[in-house]
């Protein structure tokens, strides 16, 4: 079994919790740079499972698909870099090492938040078909046109094939991640809550991020937005009312993780207050919406007027790209 180093690598890896990983694409050609999340579940915790595997991963995205700006770089599959790659936040030992037969010790269920291209490339080819892939329910006529919707006819890139498995709202994989509807970003946006981890996590994909724009394409929704957003401080409310009163409050030796619940997004932000964060980023669009945020910056982009936002605090961390036109679709929907 050969393993490799991570410094020829398109990705890194750091660990979030006993049994979570991060994976960043860093220095993708696209300059999306996305967040990777690996659940380790072992056995123990799987309502089926082969008998012959220690446990399955739960993959939360693809990437962009390992194309790096480094032309030294030469680890570019996600899948070799699982599993051949040593990761120092996990003993340098890579995350699911291949067996004396030469195959990965544990399985993969991939659970995509979205289909934009740069959370799903080479997802065709990076995981076997074998691999459960699940996606949303939510809008099954926009998965319907892939190279379309993931933005990869805009690019011109290759359209990965893959045929997900759609989940409905509140379905739970496994017995222990569950899958929320949150479509605005995107029609099929989901949220993934994993109550098992510690502390509890959700993931939100491109629904919300700091310090970068939240992009908006011109099949998204800010009205649909609002709505899941509100439901989103609302789960995570009555998740940790009910966490206190099961138990003990978890403690953390950073107190800004004092909260149950911690949010990582598909880009930059991890590891953040879930509630804290929620509620930050409706009052920002909120000000949006209301006129209290001027226009930045306008420009055409995919035939339509196109609009930038941002705060203007000197440490700003939200900021909106977006056609005008769903700004527009708000004012009208609350009249």
């Amino acid at each position: 079994m050969t393993t490799s180093n991570i410094k020829h690598s398109a990705f890194t890896a750091i660990r979030l919790t006993s049994s979570t990983f991060l994976i960043k694409e860093f220095d993708d050609i696209y300059s999306e740079h996305p967040h990777i999340y690996a659940i380790i579940v072992p056995v123990s915790n799987l309502v089926t499972n082969s008998a012959s595997k220690p446990g399955t991963i739960i993959l939360i995205d693809t990437g962009c698909g390992g194309a790096s700006n480094d032309p030294k770089t030469r680890i570019t599959n996600l899948r070799e870099f699982i599993e051949t790659v040593n990761v120092p936040d996990n003993d340098r030992r890579p995350l699911n090492g291949l067996d004396m037969t030469g195959r990965a010790k544990m399985d993969y269920i991939v659970v995509l938040t979205h289909c934009h291209y740069d959370h799903i490339r080479k997802l065709h080819s990076v995981f076997y078909s074998d691999s459960p892939i699940f996606a949303s329910s939510h809008c099954p006529e926009f998965l319907s046109n892939i190279p379309e919707h993931s933005l990869c006819n805009f690019l011109d890139i290759h359209t990965p094939k893959y045929t997900p498995s759609v989940v409905s709202h509140g379905h739970i994989i496994s017995n222990l991640i569950t899958i929320l509807h949150t479509p605005g970003h995107t029609p099929d946006s989901l949220t993934i809550y994993d109550s098992t981890s510690n502390p509890p996590m959700l993931y939100v994909g491109d629904t919300l991020y700091e310090y970068e724009p939240i992009m908006f394409p011109s099949e998204g929704s800010i009205v649909d937005w609002f709505r899941s957003i509100e439901a989103l401080i609302e789960f995570v409310e009555t998740q940790e009312r009910s966490g206190s009163e099961e138990e003990e409050p978890l403690k953390f030796k950073d107190e800004k993780h004092q909260q149950r619940v911690l949010l990582n997004a598909g880009h930059v932000t991890y590891l953040q207050p879930a509630l804290t964060v929620l509620r930050a980023v409706m009052a920002f669009m909120e000000d949006v919406v209301s006129g209290r945020e001027p226009v930045r910056r306008r420009w055409v982009k995919r035939g339509e007027e196109t609009v930038e936002y941002r705060q203007s605090q000197s440490l700003a961390k939200y900021s909106l790209i977006c056609p005008e036109r769903l700004i527009f679709d708000v004012a009208q929907s609350r009249r």
